[in-house]
């Protein structure tokens, strides 16, 4: 396939930062640079704690760390691939991983981290099956893998259920949600649901949790090995119900951010609000106290499943510093970097050996989640479980 692919599968190149030709050799005397999206608040402190420290054990590498910011990290794909295309790609980078590293593979830009010495560092027997599953392409390691996140959460406001006298846990399809909050909205001055549609990526989840919870497993696994059109139907209602669902959130004359939906709903009046548990490290506040004023379930249908994405660091050819990357790579595998990261960033680790002292409750109860929920799942809305670019709308 090669770059020429990457270059198809890109979008919005013009828009990209601008780079030089010039290809990195191992000779040239250049920073270890790595790129990355965590710009703002809990995500930019848990970033923070990572760069920081590897420079605490590492003070002689000289580390060039480079934000890109905008579209839960969708710039920093146009810029990473437009660097790969002019034959210099920056020495790691922020990456969801599963299918989205093939992308990176087919182009000829990573390499298998166990044809390095260093990568013996990493001890790969200590993390989840998942993470190492989607940490390679081909059966081979080619990323890193740090922080994994939930998807199919069900954020819900304690008092307003209570006052519509609903339980929760007795909503157990997709589309009894959607008749719920009907019910909220008929019998409370609340609002029933907020949802946010500033960028594209907040709905594609939210559809995503339809169609696992309306369709099951066998139907999400089916359209993740890209039998789309024997599952057309499932498709098109799941997101005709997403649709129904996110129809009942507030019109404003400017579309929100998954930031402003959190704070909406921290915000006390809004019922239901479904998002990635990122959003937990966001709105936990004194004034705002899980179990007290708000908790959490699974999208009504997936309580056997765990939908995750996750965030790796990928092993690139043509580093311009091989040894300090590897350094960096085996840091990221730690227990103590992946604990500090996840506590600040709103995740949890892909290390079984993680102990969840440190983590607030919700993320406790999302580790035993993760480690006991039936099924594990890429996300398809990430391009975990499908490269993105081979589109299903």
């Amino acid at each position: 396939m090669g770059v020429a692919n990457l270059a198809g599968c890109s979008s919005n190149q013009d828009d990209a930062e601008k780079t030089t030709n010039n290809q990195k050799t191992q000779s040239e005397s250049t920073p270890l640079e790595i790129q990355h999206s965590w710009n703002l608040a809990a995500e930019k402190d848990a970033a923070d704690s990572v760069f920081d420290g590897f420079q605490e054990f590492h003070p002689d590498v000289e580390l060039d760390e480079q934000v890109v910011s905008g579209r839960g990290g969708g710039d920093l794909k146009t810029v990473v691939k437009k660097r790969i295309i002019d034959n210099n790609p920056p020495d790691s980078w922020q990456s969801w991983s599963g299918q989205n590293l093939r992308t990176y593979v087919d182009a000829g830009t990573l390499q298998s981290l166990q044809n390095e010495a260093e990568s013996r560092k990493i001890k790969w027997d200590v993390f989840s099956s998942i993470s190492k599953d989607l940490s390679k392409i081909d059966g081979s390691f080619v990323a890193v893998p740090l922080s994994i996140h939930r998807l199919n959460n069900l954020f819900y406001n304690i008092e307003i259920l209570e006052e519509s006298g609903i339980d929760p846990q007795a909503i157990q399809t997709p589309h009894e949600l959607v008749n719920t909050v009907e019910i909220v909205e008929e019998t409370t001055d609340a609002v029933g649901v907020v949802h946010p549609t500033k960028n594209v990526w907040p709905t594609l989840e939210l559809w995503e949790s339809m169609l696992l919870g309306e369709y099951g497993l066998e139907t999400h696994q089916a359209i993740g090995d890209e039998e789309i059109l024997s599952n057309k139907r499932a498709v098109s209602e799941s997101l005709r119900l997403a649709d129904k669902y996110h129809e009942q959130s507030p019109d404003g004359i400017v579309p929100i951010n998954w930031r402003e939906a959190a704070k909406q709903f921290q915000n006390g009046n809004v019922a239901f609000f479904h998002q990635g548990d990122w959003a937990a490290a966001e709105f936990q506040t004194d004034d705002f106290e899980f179990e007290a004023d708000w908790s959490c379930i699974a999208f009504p249908g997936t309580k056997d499943q765990y939908l995750l994405s996750m965030d790796s660091f990928p092993f690139p050819r043509n580093s311009s510093s091989v040894t300090a990357l590897s350094e960096f790579l085996q840091y990221v595998s730690t227990v103590e970097t992946q604990k500090r990261f996840t506590q600040r960033r709103g995740s949890i680790p892909p290390r079984k050996d993680v102990p969840k002292s440190g983590y607030d409750p919700f993320f406790r109860r999302q580790m035993d989640h993760f480690r006991n929920t039936k099924s594990q799942l890429p996300s398809i809305a990430h391009g975990l479980a499908i490269p993105l670019c081979h589109g299903i709308f």
